[in-house]
Formats: structure tokens, C-alpha cells, sequence
């Protein structure tokens, strides 16, 4: 079964996502966004979700998975603001998708699909 990573400071949201997505996905989800680079290294993902601004500590964290890792799927969620439209178009080469919330989960399963 392929899996899936899903990192958001809202619990809330992780337990749904899991949820949503366990039936097909083995799914591990975190809050803590220091924890990342750690989780991806001790385990093989095939997609991560990242609901998370793209500042620039996101920017640096998705720039450092995607060279370690260019085959692996990233999609990144959040509450768009043009304030970071600047470094998500810098980010177009190393994301997947992005997802403007709120987010129609439809979509995301059929891009996860698509992506593994």
C-alpha cells in the first residue's frame, strides 16, 4: 500500500485527512513541523501533503525534500494570500500541486491519485 505523509499544526485537520485517506493510504500524519525531515528520512513516502503557509521556512523545508527526494509528490495547502504569491511561484518546481483552502477533498483524492 503506498503512503502518504501529512503535516498541519491543526489536529483537527490531520485526524480528518487520516481518515479521508487511511482506507487507501497508509497515512502518517504530524503536527510538528520540525519533525518532518526526520519522518520522511526514517520512512518511504510516496506523497506529501504540507498545509502550511509557503514562507520562507516552508520554502526551505520543500527546496531540501525535493533534492533529497525530486521523485516524491509534494502538495501544499493553505489560505491564499497574495502576500506569498512571490515564493509559491518559486516553489512551482519542487511542489506538485497546491491547494487554496478551503479545500475540495475530491480534488485532492484525484490529484493523489494521479500523482502515485
Amino acid at each position: 500500500m503506498k503512503s502518504i505523509l501529512i503535516f498541519s499544526p491543526d489536529s483537527s485537520l490531520c485526524a480528518s485527512l487520516m481518515m479521508y485517506f487511511n482506507d487507501k493510504y497508509n497515512v502518517t500524519a504530524t503536527t510538528k513541523f520540525d519533525d518532518i525531515p526526520g519522518i520522511i528520512k526514517s520512512t518511504k513516502f510516496n506523497l506529501v501533503i504540507l498545509d502550511s503557509q509557503p514562507d520562507k521556512k516552508t520554502s526551505d523545508l520543500i527546496k531540501a525534500i525535493s533534492s533529497k527526494h525530486p521523485d516524491l509528490p509534494i502538495i501544499i495547502t493553505y489560505v491564499f494570500s497574495s502576500k506569498y504569491a512571490e515564493i509559491e511561484n518559486g516553489l512551482k518546481n519542487h511542489v506538485a500541486a497546491v491547494f487554496y483552502k478551503p479545500i475540495d477533498l475530491a480534488d485532492v483524492s484525484e490529484r493523489i491519485d494521479f500523482f502515485i
